[in-house]
């Protein structure tokens, strides 16, 4: 196929590709050079709907945490959830694939539309995070250290999240859905800290986060394969 040819069936894909991969660059990247005092438009929203839910009181910090006193609740910077939406972000982005047929002014506006599904999703499921984290956590210290059983308990609220995301999506194709969010989930998560250098300076802590998250995508994958083998079945009549 000529180089022109090939660029035109190609060219809405790989420009749709580039424009999704930036904005997620640009979000970690403000995530990760920011302090909590930049990103109120994420934990302000958290705590006022973590207030509503569950009627604790929040009040900003100087340095703007948001702290509930009755709780027991300081929401941080890691408490944001930006890595969730950069993941979610990503997802509506691939499942919103682009037709060569989209006119120009249709871009920002789907760019704008993924980046506010993703920022709506981010806050409820962080949300519920925290709440899981309350409830579940002090039990889970029984048989992990603290800080494995916070970041488990957070995989185990993102990762499921981001596949019912494409479930919903993508209702026809679970097995694409679920490989999707495994996929954007270990490159984000894992592949990253690999590129980056991060998973050299704390081997240990790279190891565990890499084993409690195979230990979720596995079974997230062979949900979708035995779902996808029982609708195999169901249309072929056997």
């Amino acid at each position: 196929m000529p180089v022109v040819e090939w660029w035109q069936c190609r060219r809405a894909a790989l420009l749709w590709c580039a424009l999704a991969g930036a904005v997620a660059v640009a979000l970690k990247y403000h995530f990760s050079a920011a302090a909590a005092s930049d990103l109120q438009w994420m934990l302000r929203p958290l705590a006022m709907l973590l207030q509503a839910v569950t009627g604790w009181s929040f009040l900003r910090d100087a340095a703007g945490n948001w702290e509930s006193r009755a709780a027991g609740v300081v929401l941080i910077k890691a408490c944001a959830g930006i890595n969730f939406m950069v993941l979610s972000f990503l997802a509506w982005c691939w499942l919103w694939w682009p037709l060569r047929a989209w006119p120009p002014w249709q871009w920002p506006l789907r760019l704008g539309g993924a980046l506010t599904c993703a920022w709506l999703l981010a806050l409820c499921v962080n949300a519920l995070r925290i709440l899981l984290i309350l409830r579940f956590q002090p039990a889970l210290e029984h048989w992990f250290a603290p800080a494995d059983a916070h970041r488990l308990l957070g995989l185990l609220t993102y990762l499921p999240a981001l596949c019912l995301q494409g479930f919903l999506a993508e209702r026809s194709e679970p097995v694409r859905a679920v490989l999707v969010a495994c996929s954007l989930y270990a490159l984000l998560m894992l592949g990253v800290p690999l590129a980056s250098g991060g998973a050299a300076a704390d081997p240990r802590l790279y190891a565990a986060h890499a084993a409690e998250a195979l230990a979720v995508l596995l079974p997230l994958l062979g949900f979708a394969l035995w779902r996808h083998d029982c609708r195999t079945r169901r249309f072929s009549g056997s």
